[in-house]
């Protein structure tokens, strides 16, 4: 027996948030989704913001509905498969009941154009998803997808009548789409008895429940960073120190000097650092990337604080050398910048790359 929710008055359409937890990363991720929404509106234009959290405190303020959500919802909304996304899907079922068109984002979502706009897309038998990944036919027989395989089987899915799998960071349905999610929960039940290997069955359940049905593509309305969380978290992280989380109209004119791309060198600096490496082995060409990457970003008060990012995805790479390769790029721990190693453009970044390095390693 599902826990009953509040209920709210039913709107014409809804931007959806869902967010638990108490990971302050994760609140400034939904905090910096939402003013970014809010900065693409023109002047006259509203809209409705609901946020389902188990912390409705953390938006006191904002210009949002929350929906609180106590423990025992959350519990039965994951299962009793211990899948933790199929809440996901749980939000969005919920949210049918609120509104005659729900977009449901993911918190990790940047908006590049109006929400409004979106929502246009949303019609009877057209839904909306962040967009195309890939095609059953291209992962199926990867070994990690094979458990899945059985069942999509099971299904008469198979290779030669695959169904496009898409991105669910955005999910645009209708009110009427009920039968739609319960067969999504019903999917994401079915494959996660015992055990499941990949994490993102509920999007898997999702296209396929919409495989007969026209969807479009939102990438063009929106930035979902969620493969590049390291520095947009820092970005957002530094953005809320210089702001503070008090909502106010100057908030939302101000996210906009946050950049909505990672840092990355011009093609010339990229050029640049390429030739450098040249005569590196793979894996040294790799760390060295990242490292002269975070070294040669552009100019920008934002992205002066995710230098980091790029020297962390250095350390990840290090870890998976053996010890002797790792002593050989490193030698003593006084030893500086490694030998036959090219320099950053900037000589002040040695001494702060090597003591990053050697602070990470020893963690």
């Amino acid at each position: 027996m599902q826990s009953a929710l509040p209920s709210l008055a039913k709107a014409s359409h809804q931007l959806l948030y869902l967010i638990y937890g108490n990971q302050d990363v994760y609140r400034r991720e939904a905090k910096f989704s939402i003013l970014t929404a809010l900065s693409q509106l023109k002047q006259g234009e509203t809209l409705c913001i609901r946020v389902l959290t188990d912390r409705p405190q953390d938006y006191t303020g904002w210009p949002v509905e929350t929906i609180a959500l106590d423990e025992r919802t959350l519990a039965q909304w994951q299962g009793d498969n211990g899948y933790p996304h199929r809440r996901k899907a749980c939000a969005i079922a919920h949210g049918l009941t609120l509104a005659d068109k729900t977009l449901f984002v993911d918190t990790d979502t940047l908006f590049l154009k109006s929400p409004l706009r979106v929502f246009e897309l949303i019609q009877p038998g057209q839904y909306v998803m962040d967009g195309f990944e890939y095609d059953w036919s291209y992962v199926c027989k990867r070994p990690d997808y094979l458990k899945l395989g059985e069942h999509l089987r099971a299904h008469g899915i198979c290779a030669d009548n695959s169904f496009k799998l898409y991105n669910s960071g955005l999910c645009g349905v209708r009110a009427t789409d009920g039968p739609l999610l319960e067969t999504s929960i019903r999917l994401i039940d079915e494959w996660t008895q015992g055990s499941f290997d990949i994490h993102t069955i509920e999007q898997i359940a999702i296209s396929l429940a919409l495989r007969d049905e026209k969807v479009c593509e939102a990438k063009k309305f929106v930035h979902h960073y969620f493969a590049d969380k390291r520095f947009f978290h820092a970005m957002q992280a530094h953005f809320f120190t210089l702001h503070g989380e008090a909502f106010g109209p100057e908030l939302v004119a101000r996210c906009l000097d946050v950049p909505r791309v990672k840092p990355v060198p011009s093609p010339w600096q990229r050029l640049r650092i390429k030739w450098k490496l040249r005569n590196q082995r793979k894996h040294l060409k790799k760390v060295g990337r990242d490292l002269f990457y975070g070294s040669s970003a552009p100019k920008h008060p934002y992205y002066d604080v995710c230098r980091h990012g790029w020297w962390e995805s250095a350390v990840r790479e290090i870890r998976g050398w053996d010890q002797a390769e790792q002593q050989k790029f490193f030698g003593s721990k006084d030893a500086g910048w490694p030998k036959h190693f090219p320099r950053p453009a900037k000589r002040a970044d040695e001494k702060a790359i090597i003591a990053f390095l050697h602070r990470q390693r020893s963690q």
